[in-house]
């Protein structure tokens, strides 16, 4: 093969392009692409200069890693870049090697005249390896899987040998690549990281922000993770870890699924939660599962089942709030079929577990805030016929939010709603309108499903009031009712 002109620029030209792009926050690969676009450098030495490396330099860090034989040097690095036009052809093992360090995919290192001067065998190996690009800087190479060369009997053409040290390099890069193979992850090291940050940052947005956007990013994040575990290779600490991140993500897609109404992939979802918190034997998760479900048992109007899922939940919390949480959807489920005795005695044990709360691994919609129990306690209490003392939970959650932006609005607006129910009781028509006056003012898409239920029932509990039926302001309240439940949050999935 004949060689093609080059223009390679000088040293000082190259490190001025490396370092302008790296100003501007360019990845290596985009650096090496620019380089190897201006100054026509072959791809090896396009990216070995990106990061600004010597050919010592990477010879002592392969070395040092392990990834290939432990008699690297630079001048067979230089070998390696300078071929077919000169040098030695590098096997697939360094290649794989070259790209584990310079952080990129084997075949981002040969081109058109690489691929035609490589035997027919390193070709089908290469074409069929992983080609698509990096989806982010945090996400490790894939080596190539020895299974297509590891099978086949080791060969070599003595002839072409050069001494007994291309013999050992070629058989200690055999080794190197089953190693690498078997050692390999998809797991980067900040991607665990960043799963985490993200899933922490979806619970607290749900508090504030627009549901269905919300649902989606979750939804997004999570199908990442599947990809992760479906594709690729972990350690079992990394295993465990994106079944445990998955786990808390399809909890939370399965409360959003049903605060927007639509309790069978609610329970779908909830289905696989449970599966990743018995795979790695969480308790914490287990619990915050157990919350979830209880919550679809409640929406499916299946009290005891709710009550009984909260239970067992109760008896895997053992850090957070889910304790607290767990107590407070038992406590709520006994007062729906108006079993008040275990209701109070539920929130008594919600009070109690406050005392010993810690920090929640998640939080956001996977953590119960003090103004949540407020929420809670009050309209158990009112369900069970205290209406003072509900009200007396409306004012204290009330005030604590007020200190407290992150506040989920839903929350506020359920305690608004049984909070004006209590107002209705005492027949206090302006403190009920009062209570609900902002939450009447939600836009469409944070008009959440269970928002819409129990408005609709305070609404029919109102119409068939004779007191009320007579009042131009209550009327006036309905028709502001019928309003919100027919604009739902449900209605702004596409």
């Amino acid at each position: 093969m004949t060689a093609t002109a080059r223009t390679t620029g000088t040293k000082a030209q190259r490190d001025h392009v490396r370092q302008t792009l790296a100003g501007f926050g360019a990845t290596p690969a985009t650096i090496a692409a620019e380089l190897q676009r201006r100054f026509g450098l072959r791809p090896r030495d396009a990216f070995r200069q990106a990061h600004g490396w010597t050919q010592e330099a990477v010879a002592e860090r392969l070395n040092n890693s392990g990834n290939g034989s432990a008699s690297f040097t630079g001048a067979r690095i230089s070998d390696y870049e300078r071929w077919p036009f000169g040098g030695r052809r590098p096997t697939l093992a360094a290649l794989n090697a070259l790209a584990q360090l310079f952080g990129t995919e084997p075949n981002s290192l040969v081109d058109l005249e690489d691929l035609a001067a490589m035997p027919e065998s390193d070709r089908r190996i290469l074409g069929s390896a992983n080609t698509s690009p990096l989806s982010n800087r945090t996400t490790a190479a894939q080596p190539i899987p020895p299974r297509n060369n590891m099978t086949e009997p080791l060969r070599w053409d003595l002839g072409a040998l050069l001494d007994e040290t291309e013999l050992v390099i070629t058989v200690a890069e055999r080794t190197a690549s089953f190693g690498a193979w078997a050692q390999a992850s998809n797991v980067g090291p900040f991607t665990l990281d960043d799963i985490a940050a993200s899933t922490r940052r979806i619970a607290l947005d749900y508090l504030t922000e627009p549901p269905v956007v919300v649902y989606a990013r979750a939804g997004l994040l999570a199908d990442r993770v599947f990809q992760l575990l479906q594709t690729g290779r972990q350690n079992p600490d990394q295993a465990r870890d994106l079944y445990t991140w998955a786990g808390y993500l399809c909890a939370l897609l399965a409360w959003m699924a049903g605060d927007l109404g639509h309790p069978a992939a609610a329970e779908s979802q909830a289905r696989t939660a449970w599966m990743c918190a018995e795979m790695v034997r969480d308790n914490t998760l287990r619990a915050w599962v157990l919350s979830t479900i209880s919550k679809i048992h409640l929406w499916e109007r299946r009290f005891e089942d709710a009550a009984n899922a909260a239970a067992r939940g109760f008896s895997h919390a053992i850090e957070g709030t889910a304790a607290v949480m767990l107590a407070c959807q038992e406590a709520d489920a006994w007062a729906e079929i108006g079993a008040a005795e275990p209701a109070r005695q539920a929130l008594r044990r919600a009070e109690e577990a406050r005392q010993d709360a810690g920090n929640d691994s998640v939080g956001g919609l996977l953590a119960c805030s003090v103004v949540r129990q407020h929420n809670y306690a009050g309209a158990v209490l009112l369900r069970i016929g205290e209406a003072a003392n509900a009200i007396e939970h409306a004012d204290h959650a009330l005030a604590e939010a007020a200190a407290d932006p992150s506040v989920a609005y839903g929350t506020l607006a359920q305690i608004r709603i049984w909070a004006a129910s209590a107002h209705l009781n005492a027949n206090s028509l302006d403190g009920a309108i009062s209570m609900l006056s902002p939450v009447l003012t939600l836009p469409p898409e944070q008009r959440l499903d269970p928002l819409v239920h129990r408005l609709r029932d305070l609404g029919r509990t109102m119409a068939s009031t004779p007191s009320l039926r007579a009042s131009t302001e209550a009327r006036r309240l309905q028709a502001a009712i019928t309003d919100f439940c027919a604009t739902g949050a449900a209605h702004q999935l596409p």
